[in-house]
């Protein structure tokens, strides 16, 4: 039966490959950047920064699989699953430990939101909204237009907050603007029990319930998932 020490040094081998294959595909966007007109370049970066959360969570769904792949494994083919379980729980809670860390990191390193410089409530219908006879402060702050050679999309990256009159945070959205052209930097339409804003980078409208739910208070507080 594997140890600990087994476990923790088969996943750190299972970590260095995984870093492999992303630098082997870093490569291929270098080498596609070269190659490639920057019009298409530029087509395929957005199409990519588009479907980052649907990457993700397909990510997450091939790890979560793979792991009760290996559960189910185990219990066929050991005879003492629960000695093998405790002896793999540390190095599980470790990576589990590293990846949370590493997700709310990258997370505020890549927040970029600036309501002091790009502060958009008057350009797309933000500020004070009342729904039932509640007050509600809907704030929508920018990062700025990004015009990076390798990311740049030309699109503003904002952030739409929603809070309640004691400051409380109720509902967080990221969506992408785009301020040179029609359609684009579309103001929030304000419903009887709704907000609705669209986002330029899909060219798709998405609803928020007013007040937010519960699910969207949830929301609001994990990383990558706005």
């Amino acid at each position: 039966m594997s140890t600990i020490r087994n476990y923790f040094f088969g996943s750190l081998i299972f970590a260095l490959k995984i870093g492999l294959i992303f630098l082997v595909c870093l490569l291929i966007f270098f080498v596609i950047n070269w190659i490639v007109p920057i019009s298409i370049y530029n087509g395929i970066v957005v199409q990519i920064l588009g479907h980052v959360r649907l990457i993700f969570l397909v990510v997450v769904l091939f790890i979560v699989v793979s792991l009760l792949y290996e559960l189910y494994r185990i219990g066929k083919t050991e005879k003492s699953l629960i000695k093998k379980l405790i002896n793999m729980s540390p190095t599980i809670l470790i990576w589990l430990f590293v990846v949370g860390f590493g997700l709310v990191y990258l997370n505020k390193l890549f927040d970029g939101v600036n309501c002091k410089s790009y502060n958009y409530n008057q350009n797309l219908n933000g500020g004070i909204k009342e729904f039932n006879g509640k007050k509600y402060m809907i704030n929508i702050c920018g990062s700025g237009v990004n015009n990076s050679h390798f990311f740049g999309d030309s699109m503003d990256t904002v952030q739409l907050s929603i809070t309640d009159e004691q400051g409380q945070l109720l509902a967080k959205r990221r969506y992408k603007v785009f301020w040179e052209a029609q359609p684009g930097h579309e103001p929030l339409i304000i419903g009887k029990n709704s907000i609705t804003y669209q986002d330029d980078g899909t060219q798709t409208k998405h609803t928020v319930a007013m007040p937010p739910t519960f699910l969207d208070w949830i929301r609001a507080r994990l990383p990558f998932f706005n």
